[in-house]
């Protein structure tokens, strides 16, 4: 899969692999299992169910870019 100018791909749902999150933050695919496991561990104190090695694609956004949905990194991305 690879990603356009401007543009965020759907990957098929509201929740990322790790594949997919180290493509759309350029980083390794082990570095982004790391990171999805940081993740989910943080959203378990929080009371949250969480699927291993699954992220949700805004919680992904939040944390790592500081955005707080989509549509305004893609937005920001493209400026």
């Amino acid at each position: 899969m690879k990603l356009k100018n401007c543009e965020i791909k759907r990957y098929g749902g509201a929740f990322l692999t790790a594949p997919e999150a180290a493509q759309l933050l350029h980083i390794s695919t082990s570095h982004a299992y790391k990171i999805i496991h940081r993740l989910n561990q943080e959203l378990k104190a929080q009371g949250f169910l969480t699927i291993a090695g699954r992220i949700s694609r805004d919680y992904l956004l939040q944390r790592t870019m500081g955005k707080e949905s989509e549509e305004e990194a893609q937005r920001d991305e493209c400026l």
